[in-house]
């Protein structure tokens, strides 16, 4: 079983700001394919390191 951790965002992120990683620009595609599993895809790679930071393989999130 995996362990799951609950992350807060930094005290300057404000309620509803999106969350990006560098190297990638954050906006939405025109146009999902509801088959494609996108969120399984990515949720793969998604977890936090050893000070409870967000990371997406081993790019931080940035936010806030």
């Amino acid at each position: 079983m995996e362990k799951v951790e609950l992350v807060e965002p930094p005290e300057s992120a404000a309620v509803g700001e999106r969350v990006t990683f560098a190297g990638f620009s954050g906006e939405p595609e025109a146009s999902l394919n509801a088959k494609s599993k996108t969120w399984e895809k990515l949720s793969a790679d998604l977890h936090s390191n050893g000070d409870t930071l967000v990371v997406n393989r081993s790019i931080w999130a940035a936010g806030g």
